[in-house]
């Protein structure tokens, strides 16, 4: 069983990720840098998730995600950030029911903050008002992240502190398993 973070856009998956790792013992992997190194190794061209989806299109970049989130899947002792929208990606729901899915809740404005700080996403370029957009979205990933989700925390405090909210949590589901 593998642990598996999703949520929106800035909710802190790369974050907590590398923190819950070490205190599981387990390694870390971000599904976008993952994504940036496949495309590198296709193509030569060192290009940043978000280009890598210009350059791809949704289409190409969304098998080249699943691609890599069915090998991932396949290892042990490992916590895995998915990007935002992969969750969405017909098919999914059935890779990740076997693993523990843990959602970082933020809520809608602290996300859109979130997001403006670090640079509009690919995907929002040609709106007229990506803001509004970011909203739309926002509304319709949500509840699908809840329905995937196995443990639901927020993450609005300090890094630290989320991760000690859901360790005993993550701990008593991997110990099911080994049952």
């Amino acid at each position: 069983m593998s642990i598996v973070l999703i949520g929106f856009k800035g909710c802190g998956k790369s974050t907590i990720g590398p923190l819950l790792a070490d205190k599981l013992g387990f390694s870390f992997h971000d599904l976008d840098h993952l994504i940036e190194q496949r495309h590198f190794e296709e193509t030569g061209e060192r290009l940043g998730f978000r280009e890598v989806f210009r350059s791809r299109g949704e289409e190409s970049f969304r098998a080249l995600e699943n691609h890599l989130l069915r090998e991932q899947l396949g290892r042990e002792d490992l916590v895995l950030a998915l990007g935002g929208g992969t969750p969405m990606t017909p098919g999914v729901s059935s890779l990740l029911a076997p693993h523990c899915v843990v959602y970082l809740q933020v809520p809608e404005n602290e996300i859109i903050e979130r997001v403006r700080a670090d640079g509009w996403p690919a995907y929002l370029e040609n709106e007229a008002d990506p803001e509004e957009a970011l909203r739309l979205l926002f509304k319709k990933r949500v509840p699908r992240y809840e329905e995937l989700a196995k443990l639901g925390v927020e993450n609005t405090r300090a890094p630290e502190q989320v991760v000690a909210a859901v360790l005993p949590e993550i701990r008593v589901m991997l110990s099911m398993t080994e049952t």
